[in-house]
């Protein structure tokens, strides 16, 4: 009788203290557009300016066209060879993955070819992989990548 009774007034603060803890937060219109103004819709209680800075972040990044991400480096290098070398490259990559972006670089005497928009290291880590044998002295890179472009699916009735 006296287990039953702590475990009945056991359960009971468990199951009043859990539900103290769960929080709802309605938020209407999730498939908005807009929907990076989450915070407004949010009742969260924060100085006016953190608003405003969100508000400007937001602003900020729907202008660049960039995101931050991982690129693999092909070539780097200066000399009187150097930009022939770099092109050679650049089409000996793009002939094996014609899919894959390539860039090439020139930054004051160095040549630099790079290639890929990974938003992950995982994913420039698994590129590095496949390019071992053609170049292994491939390395990641970070950098400023392009966002990647949105497919427009349109459904057929």
């Amino acid at each position: 009788m006296k287990y039953t009774i702590i475990l009945l007034l056991l359960f009971t603060s468990v199951v009043g203290f859990s539900s103290k803890l769960r929080t709802s937060v309605a938020v209407n219109g999730a498939n908005d557009p807009d929907s990076l103004k989450i915070w407004e819709k949010l009742n969260i209680q924060c100085d006016s300016r953190i608003n405003e800075l969100l508000r400007q972040q937001a602003d900020q990044s729907r202008k660049s066209s960039t995101m931050s991400g991982f690129r693999l480096q092909l070539f780097f290098g200066s000399g009187e060879n150097a930009h022939q070398q770099a092109i050679r490259i650049k089409t000996e990559f793009l002939s094996s993955y014609p899919d894959v972006k390539t860039y090439l670089f020139f930054k004051s005497p160095d040549f630099i070819v790079r290639v890929g928009n990974f938003r992950t290291k995982s994913e420039a880590l698994k590129m590095q992989k496949s390019l071992l044998f053609k170049f292994p002295n491939a390395f990641i890179v970070a950098e400023e990548i392009a966002l990647p472009e949105l497919l427009n699916l349109t459904t057929i009735n």
